[in-house]
């Protein structure tokens, strides 16, 4: 997406490939130019106060920290009162983008996750005409949830505080419709409960007004339900090396692994030394492991498997990021993961590392 500022130029020139718009060159308009600036400078203040907050969380002399940390507060809030009076747009743009350090700003707050909740859109003016028409509605939210969902807070408390954030907008608006869009799109990635809540909110509230878009919606809702937490896991059959034919169903009565993954994944090569380790340790009461590879080139996924000492059933349609068993569960990152029990029900999902560890020495009682 390439947002474009209208202004009263007489002519505004875009150039580019229409397949990378956001590296578009927009000429000819010295609104857009300033907007681009004034993205850069948002874009340098919030990466100082990334880096300071890193240094804060491991330093000792936290007291000069704060001090600096209070300086990048301080030329954030310039900058917002500078955009706003230049143009109303601007303001918007910095006021979704201004967010103050926890430790200058924790009076009132319990903790750093309730300031953050809280205190995310304190500069926003939910009653700004051109809020509308405004696409940092659905990045704000959008950002907004991913960051509540990596903090660790369950599902109830991340939907308690998006419900919270949403209270503003008035329920079936156009600006009530981008921001439940960007949780959505966000929590879709990053938490089920959050996603089902958020979703069939959308559907309730538009599907009337854009019944494409809602019906879409629920499809999406019908496939995060079949792949929780209880469900039946849905079978598939795919080739394996040797041409062959493997389900999933053919290996009911094991506790079952299905391990997504590829030769050009290093995250997945990177995990693979302690998959084999726990394959060895559990193998033999009853765990099984089910490889489905996300490669297109047979002899890459065949020289990984041997590589990296893969001694499990493999799968794959050699169809990339299309495989087929890919999108019926709805993988979209790789390494992903999903467990199974022996009678075909999923037990979790996306576990790796100490988390599957500690999850299959539950199942198996340790050693």
């Amino acid at each position: 997406m390439l947002p474009v500022l209208l202004g009263s130029e007489e002519e505004v020139r875009i150039s580019g490939n229409c397949q990378a718009l956001r590296n578009a060159r927009i000429e000819g308009s010295p609104l857009n130019a300033r907007y681009q600036e004034l993205k850069q400078e948002i874009t340098a203040l919030q990466q100082e106060g990334y880096q300071l907050s890193r240094r804060y969380g491991t330093s000792k002399e936290k007291a000069d920290i704060e001090a600096e940390m209070l300086a990048n507060d301080e030329a954030k809030l310039a900058l917002l009162e500078k955009a706003r009076s230049e143009h109303p747009l601007f303001g918007l743009t910095a006021a979704f983008n201004t967010y103050l350090s926890y430790p200058n700003n924790r009076e009132g707050y319990g903790n750093e996750i309730e300031y953050y909740a809280q205190a995310y859109f304190k500069y926003v003016d939910w009653e700004a005409a051109e809020l509308p028409y405004f696409p940092w509605v659905f990045e704000g939210f959008r950002t907004y949830t991913t960051t509540l969902a990596s903090t660790g807070i369950n599902g109830k408390r991340q939907i308690a505080f998006l419900e919270q954030a949403l209270q503003p907008l008035e329920a079936g608006g156009v600006v009530h419709k981008m921001a439940l869009s960007g949780i959505v799109s966000a929590a879709k990635q990053r938490s089920t409960e959050a996603f089902l809540h958020f979703a069939k909110a959308y559907v309730a509230a538009y599907q009337e007004q854009d019944p494409n878009a809602a019906a879409s919606m629920q499809q999406e809702i019908e496939q995060a339900m079949a792949l929780m937490e209880g469900s039946e896991a849905p079978d598939f059959s795919q080739q394996t090396p040797e041409g062959e034919l493997l389900s999933l169903s053919s290996l009911r009565g094991k506790i079952v692994l299905i391990d997504f993954w590829a030769s050009w994944c290093g995250p997945c090569r990177k995990e693979n030394p302690n998959v084999v380790k726990l394959y060895d340790k559990y193998k033999s009461q009853g765990f099984e492991i089910l490889g489905v590879s996300l490669d297109r080139k047979k002899e890459n996924w065949l020289k990984a498997i041997e590589a990296d000492g893969l001694s499990w059933p493999q799968v794959s349609d050699l169809k990339g990021w299309q495989n087929e068993v890919a999108a019926q569960y709805g993988v979209r990152s790789i390494p992903y993961t999903v467990l199974v029990d022996r009678d075909g029900t999923i037990l979790a999902r996306k576990l790796r590392g100490p988390a599957l560890e500690a999850k299959l020495a539950a199942l198996f009682g340790g050693e």
